[in-house]
């Protein structure tokens, strides 16, 4: 085994937006490693919600995105190479990695009915996202055991599949076919830039299937390690 060649890190800069990170570094090379994330971020809000809302006129939507809770796993492995003089771990970095995140959510989405009649939605849905990305960074070495990575910017992109289910449980006013119908469009029309949406209402329940660019960025994590 290389002395000092292993890392176990935390992201202490994602704790703000309580999502909690590992990762194991393992050098392969004098100028290379090979890495491996895991995070999650257990039954939360979406971040920036109000932000996110305010992009919307609907009311209902906006509601629907107040009400978002979810659990999200990542999974991230990760190839660096290392430029510096003293090579790996230590130094500026340049690193390709993948991303799988898996996300369930649960929120409600409220609607009211041509006769007046107000109705919510009760939905769940899973995201699973799989992209690819490049990033640059920065690692010291403090003493023999302990490091901070900083990854200065990392990109990625990818494609994401969703899939959701609805039960409207309102105990007295069923819906008609028309009504659902109508539903059924007023989910298809909500706009998400470059998402397709395809929802079917029947018999008080909504399946609706999104497919969509999958994209972000890792921007200015800051993670404390130990070397061994």
């Amino acid at each position: 085994m290389i002395v000092g060649g292993n890392v176990i890190k935390t992201n202490l800069s994602s704790l703000a937006i309580s999502h909690y990170q590992l990762q194991y570094e393992r050098v392969t090379g004098p100028f290379t490693s090979f890495a491996v994330g895991f995070g999650i971020s257990p039954n939360v809000s979406l971040p920036f919600a109000s932000s996110v809302k305010d992009n919307f006129d609907d009311e209902d939507v906006k509601n629907t995105i107040e009400s978002i809770s979810f659990t999200k796993f990542t999974f991230t492995p990760e190839y660096r190479f290392y430029a510096g003089k003293k090579g790996a771990p230590g130094g500026f970095y340049l690193a390709t990695f993948a991303r799988y995140t898996h996300m369930s959510t649960k929120n409600i989405y409220p609607f009211t009915t041509d006769d007046g009649i107000p109705h919510e939605l009760e939905v769940e849905g899973t995201f699973n996202g799989y992209g690819a990305g490049a990033m640059i960074g920065m690692q010291w070495l403090l003493g023999k055991s302990i490091t901070i990575d900083w990854w200065i910017v990392g990109p990625f992109i990818g494609v994401m599949n969703s899939k959701f289910t609805g039960v409207d449980n309102h105990p007295f006013d069923k819906l008609s076919q028309q009504q659902e119908t109508d539903l059924q469009q007023d989910i298809n029309d909500i706009d998400l830039p470059l998402w397709t949406v395809d929802a079917t209402v029947k018999d008080m329940n909504a399946d609706i299937k999104l497919k969509g660019p999958f994209y972000g960025v890792r921007f200015m994590g800051v993670s404390a390690g130990f070397r061994f």
